[in-house]
């Protein structure tokens, strides 16, 4: 569960280009195992053994679970700062560049790619972030675009 006690981060205070460390996690063999049963029961991410045998060679998250570890991950800045999303509106470009492990540590990193004033809302905006998650040895396994609705910080709305 997200903390909700940190300094707000509204859409006003996004800057293009920023980037935001965010949240890390260590993905267990059991919970790629649970998850994998229910959502992609593939035999590399359910047996450990089918799965060293196969051309992964080793338990693999399915990338359901990625996309999940993403979406906890993204929300969890390291400055501390609650983003005042709105909602999700959209994501492109999803790409899983390389396996994650059992073990492995994924940190997820956020770049804002823009930041719009909404043309119908004047008290919200629209934020495109990139983002990535890489593992203990800082190479990427996972990237993609997210779009989220930002409210926009009271206090300049009617600027």
């Amino acid at each position: 569960m997200q903390d909700l006690t940190g300094t707000p981060y509204y859409f006003d205070d996004h800057v293009v280009g920023a980037e935001h460390a965010a949240g890390s996690y260590t993905v267990t063999a059991q919970e790629i195992i649970e998850f994998a049963r229910k959502w992609d029961p593939q035999p590399w991410h359910i047996d450990e053994a089918a799965a060293k045998a196969s051309h992964f060679a080793g338990l693999t998250a399915c990338s359901a679970h990625i996309f999940a570890i993403f979406c906890i991950t993204s929300q969890r800045w390291e400055s501390g700062v609650v983003q005042q999303a709105i909602a999700g509106l959209g994501f492109d470009e999803m790409r899983m560049h390389k396996p994650v492990y059992a073990g492995d540590t994924l940190r997820c990193i956020s770049i804002i790619d823009t930041a719009r004033l909404s043309q119908s809302k004047p008290d919200r905006g629209i934020v495109t972030y990139h983002t990535h998650l890489v593992n203990q040895a800082h190479e990427r396994v996972f990237s993609i675009k997210a779009s989220t609705l930002m409210a926009r910080d009271p206090a300049k709305v009617s600027q």
